[in-house]
């Protein structure tokens, strides 16, 4: 029995997506593409459990963010004052007020927009209610996206098990490039 075949790896898993909404260098996406890359191909882990697993991991670690941001006051920590964290803040801050929603719907496919999201609306504040229903909906695009590009490119024939697994990799970070810039062109427009 390998790891990806353990009951283990949903638990571990979500823990890993919840712990990445406060440590952002944990690849948790490329982590789950590749499970999903070896759900296709070897049969396990069972992809819905993956993106269930993914999703939970997502909610609990933006509403842990969320509440610690709210309850620790950490917008005055001398970590969130430099002046890169500020503006970041500050582009966050306007994005809520205008575009809540799809904002944190594509936060999670902008680098470090996961935490810059959580914190921002905890700061602003966004009420608890719209962020967990915002948090929900972006876990689940969140989570189709990253199992299912590596569901996919597991499918393709001929693949081994591993090179499926880098193809997975690959194509969700350019994938996710793209997506960056697209939102980062599409909030432009606004400004």
């Amino acid at each position: 029995m390998s790891a990806a075949d353990s009951g283990w790896v949903y638990p571990l898993g979500a823990f890993f997506v919840a712990l990445s909404a406060i440590f952002p260098p944990i690849p948790t996406t490329s982590l789950f593409v590749a499970l999903g890359a070896l759900s296709a191909t070897d049969g396990l882990p069972n992809g819905f459990l993956l993106a269930a697993a993914m999703l939970a991991g997502a909610v609990a670690g933006d509403l842990g963010a969320y509440e610690l941001v709210r309850h620790r006051d950490m917008a005055s920590w001398k970590i969130l004052r430099g002046p890169r964290t500020q503006k970041a803040l500050h582009a966050s801050r306007e994005r809520l007020s205008k575009h809540a929603a799809s904002w944190v719907l594509t936060s999670r496919f902008v680098p470090l927009g996961r935490l810059t999201m959580n914190v921002a609306s905890a700061i602003t504040p966004v009420s608890r209610g719209r962020f967990i229903l915002y948090s929900v909906a972006a876990g689940i695009l969140w989570s189709a996206y990253s199992v299912g590009i590596g569901v996919l490119s597991g499918l393709l024939p001929g693949l081994s098990t591993e090179f499926a697994v880098v193809i997975a990799i690959a194509f969700s970070l350019l994938l996710g490039r793209g997506i960056s810039a697209g939102v980062t062109w599409y909030l432009q427009l606004d400004e």
